[in-house]
């Protein structure tokens, strides 16, 4: 990877198109509602941001690929 910081959002390693724009679409609805005031358990755009993260575990794994550092932290939630 280049110098940039890792970004969950922008990470599309074994993601299809579909899903993608799905995604997209379901995190901008929660920016637009704005769940940033809620509580981080219950904060569906970190859920949405875990849940990718997942996705996109299984798509490193499944090209035998060494995920980033980052990736794993956040699809383990931490």
């Amino acid at each position: 990877m280049s110098g940039k910081a890792y970004s969950v959002t922008s990470d599309t390693t074994g993601l299809s198109l579909g899903f993608r724009l799905r995604w997209r679409l379901a995190y901008m609805a929660t920016y637009v509602t704005g769940s940033a005031s809620r509580q981080g358990t219950l904060d569906p755009s970190a859920q949405l941001r875990r849940d990718r993260a997942q996705r996109l575990l299984q798509g490193y794994r499944s090209q035998e690929t060494e995920p980033p550092a980052e990736l794993v932290r956040l699809a383990h939630g931490r």
